[in-house]
Order: C-alpha cells, then structure tokens, then sequence
C-alpha cells in the first residue's frame, strides 16, 4: 500500500465516486455513475459495487459520528429490488445512533427513477490509533469527488479485484489483496468483500439452479481483516431453484493463521482454507423479469 490514500490507481477512483458532506454531521450523499462494468448480465448494477457505495459512505459518516474515536465496520445489510441500469445511483446516509461503543446507520438507494434499495450498517467504536486518518482533515466540506485524470474501470468490476472461480459447484472463489482495493488499514475493503461474497453465492446458486440469477440481499458480518491472501470463500446453497436461491458464504484469509495471527506462506496452504475467518454471508438472489 503506498504512503497517500488513496492511491492514484484505486477502487475508490475508478468507481467514480462524488460526495456531498454538507454541514450536517449526521447525514451524507454520494453518486456512483453507472457504467457497463458493474452491471450483470441483466444489465443491471449488481450488489457489489452498491455494497461498496454504502461502506464508503457510511464508514466516512461513523467516523465523524464516533470521533475523537475511530470505527470498524462490524456488519452491513443491503436489500436492493430493480437497480437501474443506467444513470446514477444516489446513496444518502443518516445516523440512526452514535453511542459509546457502537454507531448505527441506514443509507437509502435511489436511481434516476427513484428509490431502489436500502442498506443497514453498525460500526464498533475503537481507540484511535496515530496511523489512522484525521477525519477533519480528510473529510472535506461541500461537494468532493476522488475521480483524477485516467480515473475509470477498464474491466468488470469483479475482475478488478482479481476473483477467480475455483470451484463453481461449491463456490470457491480465490482472490489476492491487491493494494487497488485495500482500505486505510491496509485490509480488502469492506464493500468489496461484499463483490467477493457476491460472485461465490452466484457461481453456486446458478449452478444448483440451472437459472440466471442476480443478488437481491446480502447481509455480511465483519470478524477481522483481510491483509494477507489469497483469499478463498466456501459455499454452502441453503436453498435452490429456478426463482430463488439462498447461500451461506465464508471467506477466508488463507495466508493468515486463524489462532495466533501469525503468518503461514500461502503457497502452503491447502485447496480448502483454513486460515483465518474473515467474513460470514448470507446471500439470497433471484430471477428478475426481463
């Protein structure tokens, strides 16, 4: 990860993110253009880049809730019905509750048609540390975008972030922590373990569907970070059919020793993961209407 963040070539960029702080300190906008790259076969544009949105604004708005404390996003519920399938995809937090330990938020989806979705978030409350950012000085007033010249995906956004399926049957998905999609903390960013939870559910649903499907509902809860890799999921289909699918999602840090910390050289580790746990999903996806 380099010294500035975020660096020139990062997902916070590419996406194209725009930001309105405003002077109200328990509410927040921001915009992600939809473009081809994160829409799925259906045209639509899929969880993981909306996931992403909701983290990146909601985890900018905790931290100026919890200050002079600092946060860690602990879980994040999305439900989304129709995306749009072009425009632009508006999110706008609020605080629901900042309290000593913990700060709750919902952040409302629009498109250019209306609202579309709705995600919940909590955030634990830590001791700020001197490596994390100062929120007054990074946080600015009025409206902000991260996009700089040569700004934009070039591929889907999963490929970006560099999922590659392993097993479609059991939903193995594998990834390494590029420094493209590293948070300040140096771990994969929260909004994109959502995109990998996203992709792993989808390969196995469809698989025991035999039917295109597209996520409707994720529902993640954070354990620790993931600053090692690769990093690996598991799958275990709840439930499957030509409408609707439901899917447990684990993924892992394999290169991380899940007891101690300590850490193990990926190139040891076996096909199945067994390093530390880093995120659990509960994923439901459906047939929309074409």
């Amino acid at each position: 990860m380099t010294a500035t963040y975020p660096p020139e070539r990062h997902l916070l960029r590419d996406l194209g993110f725009s930001f309105d702080a405003g002077a109200d300190e328990r509410s927040s906008h921001a915009w992600l253009p939809v473009v081809p790259e994160i829409c799925g076969p259906d045209g639509r544009v899929q969880a993981g880049p909306l996931c992403t949105l909701v983290d990146v604004i909601g985890g900018g708005l905790a931290a100026v809730a919890a200050r002079p404390n600092w946060i860690a996003t602990a879980d994040l519920t999305l439900h989304v019905a129709s995306p749009p399938q072009s425009g632009t995809v508006e999110a706008r937090a609020h605080v629901l509750r900042a309290g000593r330990t913990t700060v709750v938020l919902e952040v409302d989806l629009l498109g250019d048609e209306g609202g579309f979705g709705i995600a919940t978030m909590s955030f634990s409350v830590l001791p700020r540390r001197e490596t994390n950012p100062d929120i007054d000085e990074t946080r600015p007033s009025g409206m902000s975008s991260m996009v700089v010249p040569g700004s934009g995906l070039q591929e889907p956004f999963s490929r970006a972030l560099g999922i590659e399926v392993v097993d479609s049957a059991g939903g193995v998905v594998e990834l390494p922590v590029l420094d493209w999609a590293r948070n300040s903390m140096g771990a994969l960013q929260g909004g994109a373990v959502g995109a990998v939870a996203e992709q792993a559910a989808l390969v196995a649903l469809e698989r025991a569907a035999e039917a295109p499907l597209a996520v409707t509902d994720l529902q993640l809860t954070y354990l620790s970070f993931g600053r090692v890799g690769p990093l690996r999921t598991t799958t275990e289909v709840l439930h499957a059919d030509a409408d609707r699918g439901v899917a447990h999602v684990q993924l892992f840090d394999v290169g991380a020793d899940g007891d101690n910390g300590s850490l193990a050289p990926p190139s040891v580790a076996p096909l199945r993961p067994h390093g530390r746990l880093m995120t659990v999903a509960r994923v439901v996806a459906s047939r929309r209407a074409s």
